[in-house]
């Protein structure tokens, strides 16, 4: 770095000097008027931060030691301007270097202006992303086979961004019929499905998520599905869900019915014990009590099942539900790590495209679909092509109950 000073009768002199001497990449360090006049201007080029700075202090240090008044005399004023030099020009250990720096980023990233900088930029990028949106959203609907598919995934309840990406995939000369079956395509396509019944291999399965999601009842489905098959003697019934009102009670109830045994566990240091007393069952199906996303017991429940070691976790997903609230209870129960998830409530809803987004969205296989209060039968493994085929089905089921309950009411 070559530093230089600069000394002019006005600003604008300087700084055409510093530009003419060092070149247009000249950073300007200091500046200041001259008591005696004028004004002078320290610049440097090829800068580096720190080195600036400590010359910078040696320089000050040198002209205050010049321009101190002292009675020794002149020697003893080189002396004390020597020093004070030789001590800023000492370089500062770097951890030191490094936390004046962070000091000064901190000072800046919080200060206000900066913090209103950000505010604006992240209003002018929500403005640029809406009108972007919208100005591809015009140019689909220009095309008739892609307006249709749009207006199709949208009355499905599938997201904006989903619904726009499968219709532009569509063709702009496809007829209508060839339009819907690309869409179609394309939306089974974009879903994951399990390769392989997760019942089928044994072990111990978990069904975790939010209250009043259907676990227990699913945990009597899979039993039931897993006897007609292997006989009621290879599976095992475990609840955590001692504190509702009811649960244990009502897996008990599905015990008897099933001819399955049902162990209550209320500690966690309980869990692995009682597990280990399982081994001779193939198959054993743990109830866990449900936690909203935002309950602090959920990080105790899930601690509970990574502590066993042993247990495969499957998400327990309402197809009824909003997609945001969707998206968090996905996110929240990323800690289970699910090796994919059930739908259900399937027939209580009319916008089955909801979930669906979400599903594909974080890429979350689907292991089955239940869409009924019987046991064992409404249960099905689940299929991409029939999930996205029930689309419309559900869609015109309620809008018929829409009718039925308008013409029951005039």
């Amino acid at each position: 770095m070559r530093i230089k000073r600069f000394v002019a009768p006005d600003m604008r002199t300087a700084l055409r000097m510093v530009r003419d001497d060092q070149g247009p990449d000249a950073v300007i360090l200091s500046s200041q008027k001259l008591d005696q006049g004028g004004f002078e201007v320290v610049a440097a080029t090829d800068y580096d931060e720190a080195l600036a700075r400590h010359t910078l202090l040696a320089d000050q240090l040198h002209n205050r030691a010049l321009s101190t008044e002292v009675s020794p005399g002149v020697e003893s004023i080189e002396r004390r301007s020597e020093s004070a030099i030789k001590a800023a020009s000492v370089k500062p250990p770097p951890d030191v270097l490094a936390t004046q720096r962070e000091s000064v980023e901190k000072a800046w990233n919080d200060h206000p202006s900066m913090q209103e900088l950000r505010r604006e930029l992240s209003s002018m990028r929500e403005l640029l992303e809406r009108q972007a949106t919208r100005f591809a959203e015009e140019r689909l609907r220009a095309v008739s086979a892609r307006a249709s598919v749009l207006d199709d995934l949208t009355s499905y309840g599938c997201d904006a961004e989903l619904a726009r990406s499968i219709a532009t995939a569509v063709p702009a000369d496809a007829d209508p019929a060839r339009a819907r079956g690309i869409m179609l395509g394309l939306m089974a396509k974009s879903l994951v499905v399990t390769r392989k019944e997760p019942i089928e291999s044994g072990g111990v399965i978990a069904l975790v998520g939010p209250t009043g999601v259907g676990k227990t009842t699913t945990i009597a489905k899979l039993a039931a599905r897993y006897s007609a098959a292997h006989g009621p003697r290879d599976v095992a019934l475990v609840t955590t869900d001692v504190h509702r009102c009811g649960g244990r009670e009502q897996l008990a109830t599905f015990g008897r019915m099933l001819g399955m045994p049902v162990t209550e566990i209320h500690r966690e240091d309980a869990l692995a014990p009682a597990l280990d007393r399982l081994a001779e069952y193939r198959l054993v199906l743990i109830d866990t009590p449900g936690f909203g996303p935002r309950d602090r017991n959920l990080a105790t429940q899930l601690h509970w099942l990574r502590a066993a070691g042993r247990v495969r976790c499957f998400l327990t997903l309402p197809a009824n539900a909003q997609g945001p609230d969707l998206d968090e209870v996905v996110r929240r129960f990323r800690g289970a790590e699910p090796e994919g998830c059930i739908l259900t409530k399937v027939d209580e809803t009319g916008c089955l495209g909801s979930a669906l987004s979400v599903l594909i969205r974080h890429r979350l296989p689907v292991a089955y679909v239940t869409d009924g209060q019987r046991v064992p039968e409404d249960i099905q493994r689940a299929e991409a092509h029939r999930l996205v085929l029930r689309l419309g089905e559900l869609k015109r089921a309620a809008r018929s109950a829409e009718i039925k309950e308008s013409a029951d009411a005039a």
